[in-house]
């Protein structure tokens, strides 16, 4: 089946916009009424040491959670990451997050497809009811997993699309919600300002990514009944409680990024700087703008940091977020070349972002990049 690749950026284009008119239409009142925040939760390491800015040049496995259109601007044609989030260090929830990425047909034009499996791990809660309300009588858990499949495809140098289907299940062992949504993004990069040797590319990044689009959930289970007498009445019935449907938190994010060139001889860029701009409005939540730069050696040294700011945010009293802004983040891409002359990668990453209360997150990532692109395309980390 031959793919249209202008019927792709469209319809991902189309959702992007569609998506956009219902989050605009929110207003304050609406904050903290939405369910399913896990969705609202970067698990990676290495994009979230940029926080939101890096939407419009985010690629590879990483960019199915950001901008899933970077998905097909990764370097490599196979990418495998794993990553453990410490999340609110104190409240016991962990993060566990593995995602794979691979370029479908001949040199990669087909474009690509990636899984991407996210897994909380939560410290087991003592079980406290009317008639044991100090527990002692075992615990239970709460569970968390999303599993989402993505497809990204970039129809020019310049521009890339990609939407990810979703499927999402929380709950208690009595009590479970099951849902899905939908995610797209489109992404554009340009040259701004060419090198004489055409060493500095595609310094201008731009990318508009919607996500957590689709039904609402319900919670059902025997959690939800109780024995209750009837009025009047000689014998017990099993009443149920009726639940509001959880609605997702739906967001929409523009981001820009643009590539300073710090070496002053003409033929060589070693040093690069990073400065990046998003805005995010959330349907349920603060709108957030965000304010980042990386500092890269090589490619194979980058320094990360910035901050994330919510009306608000800088009082006790006034802020509506654990987070209090900053957050920061390290990398360090080892290179390999095989005997096919193929560029290798293994990276190591961290980030961390400040909260109050807890002690932060912190969060470290493996990624492994298998065989260099071989179509010509210049892709960006």
């Amino acid at each position: 089946m031959k793919i249209n690749l202008k019927n792709i950026s469209a319809v991902a284009l189309t959702i992007v916009l569609s998506g956009a008119n219902n989050l605009f239409a929110g207003n304050p009142e609406r904050q903290g009424q939405a369910g399913a925040a896990q969705l609202t939760i970067n698990p990676w390491s290495r994009s979230s040491g940029m926080g939101w800015a890096n939407g419009g040049r985010i690629t590879g496995a990483e960019a199915m959670f950001m901008n899933v259109a970077g998905l097909d601007r990764m370097v490599n044609n196979t990418e495998l990451v794993f990553n453990r989030t410490e999340w609110l260090v104190g409240s016991g929830i962990g993060v566990n997050n593995v995602g794979f990425a691979q370029r479908m047909g001949e040199d990669g034009e087909g474009g690509t497809l990636g899984i991407q499996v996210m897994q909380f791990g939560i410290d087991p809660i003592d079980i406290r009811t009317e008639q044991n309300p100090y527990g002692g009588i075992g615990t239970y858990r709460v569970s968390m997993t999303n599993i989402g499949l993505s497809y990204s495809k970039s129809f020019s140098k310049n521009i890339s699309a990609g939407v990810t289907a979703r499927m999402l299940s929380e709950g208690i062992p009595d009590a479970q919600a099951n849902g899905m949504s939908i995610d797209a993004g489109v992404q554009y990069s340009a040259n701004l300002s060419p090198s004489k040797n055409n060493i500095k590319k595609n310094d201008f990044n731009f990318g508009i990514s919607i996500k957590n689009i689709g039904p609402d959930m319900d919670f059902t289970g025997e959690g939800l009944s109780y024995k209750a007498m009837l009025q009047n009445g000689t014998f017990d019935k099993t009443m149920v409680v009726k639940t509001s449907a959880v609605k997702l938190p739906a967001l929409l994010n523009i981001a820009a990024s643009y590539d300073l060139k710090l070496d002053r001889a003409e033929n060589q860029y070693d040093n690069r700087l990073t400065l990046a701009f998003a805005f995010t409005n959330n349907s349920f939540s603060a709108n957030q703008t965000t304010l980042s730069a990386e500092y890269a050696y090589k490619d194979f040294i980058m320094v990360r940091g910035g901050f994330a700011y919510q009306e608000g945010i800088f009082s006790e009293d006034t802020r509506t977020s654990a987070f209090t802004g900053p957050f920061c983040g390290l990398s360090y891409d080892w290179h390999v070349l095989d005997g096919d002359n193929q560029d290798n990668v293994i990276s190591i990453d961290y980030s961390y972002r400040a909260t109050n209360p807890f002690g932060g997150c912190h969060s470290f990532g493996i990624r492994i990049g298998l065989g260099s692109e071989s179509n010509g395309k210049v892709k960006k980390d």
